[in-house]
């Protein structure tokens, strides 16, 4: 046993304890059955902020009344009933923090605090941090989801892969897999694309490459396809092997089917230019060589009247080809207005059967030059409410096409009003329309695939749907009986 000094040894037990409590790191005090302070040593009071000589004899908290409703009040005051110790945290009015240690001791209350300040101001630091990381990690998984995009850890050393929650999402799984191989990113790609990226995947390893990106199509498990792009990163040893391969995979699929259809629009735009080029030359061209002959004739045969069969036949062509001209013309602007949402309608009560047959009237010439017969039944009058000229055009169109693909065959008009409903039917004995097309005949800039080239910009049809709608009715496209198309239009009385 270490020895002892004199002066230690000439000390009571009660001046050693005073030693011991004084030498303490921790705050000591007793507190009597009535919670009095009995002692204390320099640390107690240094806490509670009063000397000593102030504190024996009084209620802690009637000393330091600040201290009243606080953690430490509350428990003191239950160990002083209940006779039970324990141990807890509590925090002074001071902003200092107390681990606390309360037991009894025959009739007293031993109280023994350390100062554990910093280490609750570093816990609580820990603590912000973590949340902070967690609500940053929150944020970065949000915007990765927000983007269609994930994060990818493979480590070659321990073989461990990391992948963000919304990986597997990307190629198509709705929850997470249990695992995640090489195998399976290889197999989900489209086979076209497969080769350029398993050749970098491979360059990786073989050729030092520290960096790829790569574009690729991936097979979800429902059988669509995806395009996603995946740029890594490579992280090498101080021997310069791979350690470890980290990436980013971003769903490029709408950009991707967004390029495709700019593509297809450009193409759309281009084919469309050298169309309505050439069919606004054409007529312009054949207006030309009909003045040339108009001029010729009046130089060669002054005396001869505009009335003459000759000149009546060339007046008679060019007024055929302005107003073929001005049809050409009047789509492109319509498709333009429709685009715009500007395609006016002047709705006013009349008789459409009158219409009809006016319009009909106007193309027998046309047909007759054409080869063609057409015919028309028209029951009337029909009187019901629409724009007039917007329905001369959808007549109009209708018979163009007819004419333009029927083939030579003979063209059938018919209007009529049954069961609350005004039905105008055009039907053609050409090759009609195949069902895969029906659809597709009223699109813009499109015309049958299965008639030979007739001239046109492919937009009437377009034209004659938007009114139709507009009219509060709508058009289909069957075949006719005996074979060839039946336009049919079916609007409300």
């Amino acid at each position: 046993m270490p020895a002892t000094t004199a002066d230690e040894a000439g000390l009571s037990p009660e001046a050693r304890l005073c030693v011991l409590q004084e030498m303490m790191d921790e705050a000591f005090f007793t507190l009597d059955a009535q919670g009095r302070i009995r002692e204390l040593n320099a640390r107690a009071a240094v806490l509670l902020g009063l000397p000593a000589e102030r504190l024996r004899g009084e209620e802690p908290w009637r000393a330091w009344p600040e201290l009243t409703g606080t953690v430490l009040h509350a428990r003191l005051i239950s160990a002083l009933t209940t006779r039970e110790g324990g141990r807890f945290l509590a925090e002074l009015p001071s902003r200092v923090w107390l681990e606390v240690n309360v037991r009894a001791v025959g009739d007293e209350t031993w109280v023994l605090a350390a100062d554990i300040t910093r280490r609750q101001h570093a816990e609580d630091e820990v603590s912000r941090t973590e949340e902070r990381f967690r609500q940053l990690g929150e944020r970065f998984q949000v915007a990765l989801e927000s983007a269609q995009m994930a994060v990818w850890e493979t480590n070659l050393a321990t073989g461990l892969v990391f992948r963000s929650e919304g990986h597997d999402r990307l190629y198509g799984y709705e929850q997470p897999l249990e695992e995640w191989t090489h195998e399976r990113f290889i197999a989900s790609i489209h086979p076209e694309d497969r080769p350029e990226v398993e050749a970098q995947v491979s360059s990786v390893l073989t050729a030092g490459v520290d960096a790829y990106a790569s574009t690729f199509r991936t097979r979800w498990p429902d059988g669509s396809w995806h395009w996603l792009i995946s740029r890594a990163k490579v992280l090498r040893d101080a021997s310069g092997q791979v350690a470890v391969v980290r990436g980013a995979i971003l769903d490029v699929t709408a950009l991707k089917e967004a390029e495709a259809a700019l593509q297809q629009a450009v193409r759309t735009r281009d084919d469309f230019l050298s169309l309505a080029s050439h069919e606004l030359r054409t007529p312009l061209t054949s207006l030309s060589l009909q003045l040339q002959m108009l001029r010729r004739i009046g130089e060669t045969t002054p005396t001869e009247p505009l009335g003459s069969p000759r000149a009546a036949s060339k007046l008679e062509t060019t007024d055929r080809l302005l107003r073929r001209l001005g049809a050409l013309v009047d789509n492109l602007l319509d498709v333009s207005r429709i685009q715009r949402g500007r395609l006016d309608f002047h709705y006013a009560e009349g008789d459409l059967a009158a219409v009809v047959s006016d319009v009909v009237a106007r193309f027998v010439d046309e047909a007759r030059q054409a080869g063609v017969v057409l015919s028309a039944t028209v029951d009337g009058p029909l009187r019901c409410r629409f724009d007039r000229l917007r329905m001369e055009q959808v007549v109009s169109n209708l018979l163009s096409n007819a004419l333009r693909y029927g083939g030579g065959s003979p063209v059938r008009l018919s209007l009529s009003s049954r069961d609350g409903a005004t039905r105008l039917a055009v039907l053609d004995g050409g090759p009609g329309v195949p069902e895969s097309e029906r659809e597709r005949v009223f699109e813009r800039f499109t015309q049958g695939h299965n008639a030979p080239r007739k001239g046109g910009l492919g937009l009437g049809l377009y034209i004659v749907r938007q009114i139709v709608e507009a009219h509060g009715g709508h058009i289909r496209v069957e075949q006719a009986p005996g074979g060839g198309a039946a336009f049919v239009v079916e609007l409300p009385s």
